[in-house]
């Protein structure tokens, strides 16, 4: 279970790495720089691995058609059974 330290940790990285916006973030740093940069130095490993799988993602997603590479993987089953038509 998770305790109130552990979701306010979980909450702060997600906010910082992914949902805060750069008027937020400007906003944080000239009202709580403190505070800021102690969370941000108590958790910099957690924010430097979402920052990373940030980037990855950013790398995979094609910025032109805003869709993921990918492939077509379709599987065809032919199932016979004993009782086969012929078509």
């Amino acid at each position: 279970m998770m305790g109130p330290k552990d979701l306010n940790k979980k909450n702060f990285i997600l906010w910082y790495s992914l949902y805060a916006s750069q008027k937020e973030l400007e906003m944080a740093r000239a009202s709580n720089r403190e505070t800021l940069h102690r969370l941000l130095k108590e958790y910099a490993e957690e924010v430097d691995r979402v920052d990373n799988t940030k980037r990855l993602y950013e790398r995979i997603v094609q910025p032109q058609s805003l869709g993921t590479q990918g492939f077509d993987g379709v599987l065809k089953i032919d199932c016979f059974s004993g009782n086969e038509k012929n078509i």
